[in-house]
């Protein structure tokens, strides 16, 4: 036993100097003379809870406590006039998913990672070349999902710039590498914005995503490939006191052979009162189309793409801008502090009883072929408080509670929901 503890040590000890020569024949180059480099970060927390797991199978209805745990560490360099390098590492962990804290199960990722190249050919545009957010309007059709443990980001190439209150962006990114270059998964789109009249912003665009690998499904079960195309306009302002917002798109091509024919519109009107607290009331309106028959060939459930839904459909995010409409109530106070409470109310209902339920990333939760548990989902209460405990640290909480109807009831029931939450963010 002696002899084999000898023995590995005289291993390792050679092992670090063969390490060691190896270093001193490959140095590592230094930083070019004169770059800049600037670190900073994230750490975030999260505890949530709820009575019900989820709606989607009878062996989810019982509760569940998540613990989340979100590090971010970003290094920006600029090493020369016109050229700037971002990297951002991040590890994503839920308590209690490791065997225990001596293990290692692979958190860590680079999240972001990319070149930027701005007033390329000396004109008002930026090149960014990597891996990196796309973030788009309110967040309903193309979003990094803040609100997850993970995130979103994207592998790609983006073009951005314009004139004095002009933008477009043109980008290419890549979901899948399949062999074969036509067999890849592409997401890729033009995006324009104007902000040419003060605090109002008018957006177009157009969006495609494509598959060739042919694991697509269609109604009759035939697999085929993706040629996806999302048209869209936003329109977001304030008048005084009161705001608005409205988004419309529409959506074609083929999935697998059937076609694409779908829509979704969301709009929303508020007003701020200036007297103590900063009062604001609001109302929205969120449609989604749904496929009203499964078996024609004709797909007519929208697909809201990449959407921050979380901060949209309730904060349960059971509900989806997919075959889906939601009429939402809102109130906001400020009471000073840097406190900042909220309420909400949801009225969920399906656009067609026929298709799918969806959660607020499109996963299917139930489907009633027959359309007889009708369009009625439920209704949704959210309370949360903000507030920037110190300079660097925010907190944000909440609890929500979601009651049945009868689509629900008519599908299987599974009670009514509860969940809560308790978040604080430290940024460094």
């Amino acid at each position: 036993m002696k002899g084999r503890m000898v023995a590995a040590l005289a291993a390792a000890l050679a092992g670090l100097a063969v390490s060691g020569l190896a270093a001193q024949e490959t140095p590592v180059e230094p930083l070019l003379a004169g770059t800049k480099l600037r670190f900073g970060g994230q750490l975030r927390a999260r505890g949530e809870s709820n009575n019900i797991q989820s709606y989607a199978a009878s062996g989810l209805r019982r509760g569940q406590d998540l613990g989340l745990l979100r590090t971010r560490v970003n290094v920006e360099a600029l090493p020369a006039a016109g050229v700037r390098v971002f990297a951002q590492l991040q590890d994503s962990r839920t308590a209690g998913s490791e065997a225990s804290v001596a293990s290692n199960e692979k958190n860590l990722d680079l999240r972001q990672g990319y070149l930027d190249l701005p007033e390329l050919w000396e004109w008002p545009v930026l090149l960014r070349v990597g891996r990196q957010e796309l973030s788009y309007g309110d967040g309903r059709m193309i979003s990094p999902l803040d609100w997850s443990n993970i995130g979103r980001a994207w592998d790609g190439v983006r073009l951005s710039g314009g004139p004095a209150q002009w933008r477009a962006d043109l980008f290419v990114t890549k979901i899948k590498e399949v062999a074969g270059f036509k067999r890849d998964a592409w997401f890729s789109g033009l995006y324009g914005s104007c902000e040419a009249v003060p605090e109002h912003e008018f957006d177009a665009y157009m969006l495609f995503r494509d598959q060739g690998d042919g694991t697509l499904t269609a109604e009759s079960g035939r697999k085929g490939n993706l040629a996806e195309r999302t048209a869209g306009s936003r329109i977001r302002g304030k008048i005084g006191g009161a705001d608005y917002s409205a988004e419309a798109a529409w959506q074609f091509g083929r999935i697998a052979g059937d076609q694409i024919r779908s829509y979704a519109g969301a709009a929303t009107a508020g007003y701020t009162f200036e007297t103590a607290w900063k009062p604001r009331v609001g109302i929205e309106l969120d449609h989604g189309s749904g496929d009203k028959d499964p078996n024609d060939a004709r797909r007519g459930a929208f697909e809201p793409l990449f959407p921050f839904a979380h901060i949209y459909q309730g904060q349960q995010d059971i509900f989806s801008w997919k075959n889906g409409e939601d009429w939402v109530f809102t109130t906001r106070a400020e009471p000073g502090g840097g406190w900042q409470l909220q309420a909400d109310y949801h009225w969920f209902r399906l656009a067609h009883g026929r298709d799918g339920w969806y959660d607020a990333l499109g996963g299917l939760i139930r489907r009633d072929a027959t359309g007889a548990s009708g369009r009625k989902v439920g209704h949704e209460i959210d309370l949360t408080a903000r507030v920037m405990l110190r300079k660097a640290v925010k907190l944000w909480f909440g609890v929500s509670r979601f009651w049945n109807s009868s689509y629900v009831k008519g599908t299987g029931g599974g009670g009514d929901r509860n969940w809560g939450f308790f978040q604080a963010t430290v940024d460094f």
